[in-house]
């Protein structure tokens, strides 16, 4: 069991992380967590995963494996600019 610090942070509270948990959970400011609240007294933080981690990586391999073709004919975009 890892022990943290309740912090005074403006009107609020907040929770000073272990450095070896910082490091272990890769956490840097500002990362979301979510905190529940447990009737037996306990409190459990879940980090936020981020839904679009990893993204760039795979559209730059789409890219060079040549699956980035447009979806829709070109025609569709000379006749947008028409509109626009």
């Amino acid at each position: 069991m890892i022990e943290a610090t309740v912090i005074k942070v403006g009107s609020s509270l907040g929770l000073k992380v272990p450095e070896s948990m910082v490091r272990d959970f890769n956490l840097k400011a500002g990362t979301k967590v979510e905190m529940n609240f447990k009737q037996n007294g306990k409190l459990v933080l879940l980090k936020k995963s981020n839904a679009r981690l990893g993204w760039g990586a795979a559209f730059a391999q789409y890219a060079l494996n040549g699956e980035d073709k447009p979806m829709l004919p070109d025609f569709l975009d000379s006749e947008t600019d028409a509109f626009l």
